[in-house]
């Protein structure tokens, strides 16, 4: 018995080591926030709309206090996730022992494609604010032509431009009347639906203010 007890410890560690799986579509209970990011699949025939990839979301701070979440992130799906308030930044996943993998990895149309994690996708900072929405952006992952003989190129990149931000939200807001979801994935949403209206606010006044050209370098 003590082996059995013993034994789901260890795995319960180790789970919290490699990163937790936030609720998806959970309402805001508790002063809790939320992050939205979506998934955008790309093949050489087109968008794939089936395939998942994965990514962490870690805070700043570190220490015993560290949060480490692991985003299962569905493709062509906007994906609203519940976490703890705070500063935070995407990151590569993480092995069961806590060590980073230092790669991304993607499932499309049940293959898998890896490469090394870019590391553009860790500078930006984002703040998780109690009840709020935090519109990250598209996890774009393209896998280009390959050559003959040499297996495909795959780009990974995080779409955060206003307007993709915007249909991002949109997207959200019209999967709450979607009958193909479950009744609990709509009631989450629905419970979001204040914090995700100000976050289109504040999306729509970012698109307002964005200058019309770019002055040369």
């Amino acid at each position: 018995m003590r082996r059995v007890a013993a034994a789901a410890a260890v795995a319960v560690l180790l789970a919290g080591c490699g990163g937790t799986v936030p609720e998806r579509d959970a309402p805001p209970e508790f002063g809790m926030a939320a992050v939205l990011l979506g998934t955008r699949l790309l093949l050489p025939g087109g968008e794939s709309q089936n395939g998942l990839a994965e990514i962490d979301l870690e805070s700043k701070e570190q220490g015993p206090d560290a949060e480490i979440y692991r985003l299962p992130l569905r493709a062509a799906e906007a994906n609203l996730f519940r976490i703890e308030p705070g500063l935070y930044r995407l990151a590569p996943t993480r092995s069961a022992f806590g060590s980073t993998l230092d790669r991304f990895a993607a499932r499309i149309e049940d293959r898998v494609y890896r490469l090394p994690f870019p590391r553009e996708l860790m500078r930006p900072t984002y703040e998780a604010r109690p009840r709020k929405v935090a519109v990250l952006g598209v996890l774009e992952v393209r896998v280009l032509p390959a050559l003959p003989g040499q297996p495909p190129q795959v780009r990974v990149r995080l779409d955060d431009a206003p307007a993709t931000r915007r249909e991002l939200v949109q997207q959200m807001i019209r999967s709450m009347m979607d009958p193909r979801h479950s009744a609990n994935a709509r009631e989450g949403a629905i419970a979001w639906s204040h914090a995700l209206q100000e976050a289109l606010v504040s999306v729509l006044a970012e698109e307002e203010h964005r200058p019309l050209y770019q002055s040369a370098p």
